[in-house]
């Protein structure tokens, strides 16, 4: 469960934030990780108890349509963003089944940066 992997991640975290005279040994670590899943395993849980509740979807349901009501621009401008996202995974993803993710960079560079700039997965398959 706990690899190298996730104790080099906790390392680099913890360094990125130089704590000051902040020393965590691997057992710590390993607390520290036991500790965020078991929070996770509980807040899964808790979620999908809730989540089958009539009341509770009636009220998330109110909540987000009062939510898009009141914030018209920024839900249009999201649902373009998503809309342009998702035609420029789709073209590239093109690109990439045919292994030729170069012409793509040459046929649309301005989209090539975009690509590079929302981080997409652009290596070939």
């Amino acid at each position: 469960m706990n690899t190298e992997k996730d104790f080099e991640k906790v390392r680099t975290t913890i360094s990125n934030f130089k704590n000051d005279g902040v020393v965590l040994t691997d057992e710590n670590i390993l607390r520290i990780l036991e500790s965020y899943k078991e929070k996770r395993i509980y807040d899964k849980a808790r979620y999908d108890e809730k989540k089958n509740d009539p009341i509770y979807k009636q009220k998330n349901r109110e909540y987000a349509s009062n939510w898009i009501k009141n914030n018209k621009e920024r839900h249009n401008k999201s649902q373009q963003n998503s809309s342009n996202r998702r035609k420029l995974q789709t073209k590239l993803n093109y690109y990439r089944r045919l292994n030729k993710v170069d012409k793509f960079k040459e046929r649309y560079p301005n989209l090539w940066n975009k690509v590079l700039e929302e981080d997409l997965p652009h290596n070939p398959y």
